[in-house]
């Protein structure tokens, strides 16, 4: 499965069953959210949004289910902060 979205770092390992929880991404990262697909290496890509997280996941996994060769992301469309911020919500404390 090619399909991408951003996890923090100290976060528990979800059960395998479990829905995402957007309410903890959209307060975490950003309210509004974007897929991008990539279609070929040749560049045929596309970007959607904006979207609210459950509908950009739930767009993300629907195409996935149906082409699963292409490479689907799930990105935050905005996110306040410092690089500094950023990199800390997802760098592993180890």
């Amino acid at each position: 499965m090619a399909l991408i979205y951003p996890v923090q770092a100290d976060s528990p390992e979800p059960d395998e069953e479990s829905e995402p929880d957007f309410a903890e991404l959209a307060a975490d990262l950003s309210d509004t959210w974007l897929v991008e697909i990539a279609v070929s290496e040749d560049g045929d890509d596309a970007c959607f949004g904006p979207l609210t997280a459950r509908a950009a996941w739930d767009l993300a996994v629907d195409l996935d289910d149906r082409r699963p060769d292409w490479s689907v992301s799930v990105v935050p469309l905005h996110v306040a902060g410092t690089a500094d911020e950023l990199v800390e919500l997802f760098e592993d404390e180890s």
